[in-house]
């Protein structure tokens, strides 16, 4: 399964991730669905947990954390591939589930990934808001036990997997610190709203899980030390604040068919993101004013929204956070060589810079 070092970056990216994901989309299927028949055994209230967990799971998504993990592993010479360490590309992807459920109904997002999100799901299954909203957060805590089950299957000596373990656990703590920053951001005077602390808040929520988080537990699991742990911080990091800047341009100007999430939804959900400080800083005061209308006001129009989002776009915002990305992108490029990979592993994870960084869902 090793990475094949004769095509370019992006081309080896894609040609390394599609190897990965079949057995990964097969493990994800598998967990959620026969590996769950106990569970669905014990009645139909379960079951219906069970499913909604299974449902969302399996509906597509990049895997992205997954290869990394593997493409980690691979960077340091692990010589077993993704037989050595599919345990853990299973937990990172069931991790996701479990954040997506907390995360939507934190949100109120009754869409993820084209089709409803878990608590909607249970809504809908329950016919009560109430309980449909309690499930919906058991459900992301099942999934979270059963993501720390799957990664003590990884097939490693035991003292990388107990350096692994304990990165894993940091991940998951770095990633609720950050969601904390996150949902009580909205406290805050718009007025008070700059770049730096809403990248803080990315770099702990989003960039600990997406890129760091996956690259450095497949590594430690291929016996990394700390040093190269150290060096796939310093990359990682930029990398995942990119990831998750290029986020916040997508929940305002992509396309719902290829986000698979609603547009115009961090506007209405009162979201703090990178458009916003940035819009707040180069219009100040009548930036503020264009924003209390929309901002956090579920009912907003389309048409209301789609008048902001111009503003925004004229004001030079998503320019000035396109840069970033660019910036950030190019931070992470020229700390590739630091992390010492194996030559075809380096020219994946150069493929994975664009992949992330420039995606479009």
């Amino acid at each position: 399964m090793g990475p094949d070092s004769r095509t370019n970056p992006r081309s080896a990216y894609a040609a390394y991730a599609s190897a990965v994901r079949p057995r990964v989309e097969s493990a994800v299927a598998e967990s959620l669905g026969a590996g769950l028949a106990r569970e669905r055994s014990l009645g139909t209230d379960v079951a219906a947990v069970a499913d909604a967990l299974h449902s969302l799971g399996t509906r597509g998504g990049k895997r992205m954390r997954a290869v990394l993990v593997a493409l980690g592993y691979d960077g340091v010479g692990g010589e077993r591939g993704l037989d050595a360490v599919l345990g853990a590309a299973l937990a990172m992807e069931l991790v996701q589930v479990y954040l997506l459920a907390h995360d939507d109904w934190m949100d109120g997002d009754l869409v993820r990934r084209g089709g409803p999100s878990v608590h909607k799901m249970l809504q809908d299954a329950f016919g009560s808001a109430t309980l449909g909203d309690v499930t919906g957060i058991l459900a992301g805590d099942f999934a979270s036990a059963l993501a720390q089950e799957a990664f003590f299957t990884v097939d490693v000596p035991a003292e990388h997997k107990l350096r692994a373990a304990r990165r894993f656990a940091h991940m998951q703590h770095e990633v609720v610190l950050g969601q904390i920053m996150d949902v009580c951001a909205d406290r805050r005077p718009l007025e008070a709203l700059v770049l730096a602390d809403v990248e803080a808040m990315h770099a702990k929520k989003t960039g600990a899980y997406t890129v760091g988080g996956p690259l450095a537990v497949g590594a430690l699991l291929g016996g990394a030390d700390d040093a190269r742990e150290r060096a796939i911080d310093a990359f990682a990091t930029p990398l995942g604040v990119a990831f998750q800047l290029r986020d916040d341009v997508l929940g305002t100007f992509g396309d719902t068919a290829t986000t698979g999430k609603p547009r115009f939804g961090d506007l209405r959900q009162g979201k703090r993101t990178s458009l916003v400080a940035a819009f707040v800083s180069a219009r100040g005061a009548k930036g503020v004013e264009a924003l209390r209308p929309v901002l956090g006001n579920a009912s907003a129009s389309d048409a209301a929204c789609e008048a902001l989002a111009s503003e925004m776009h004229e004001s030079g915002a998503r320019a000035r956070i396109e840069a970033r990305v660019s910036e950030l992108l190019s931070e992470a490029r020229a700390r590739l060589d630091a992390l010492s990979f194996t030559p075809s592993a380096a020219l994946v994870l150069e493929g994975a810079i664009d992949a992330l960084g420039e995606r479009s869902s």
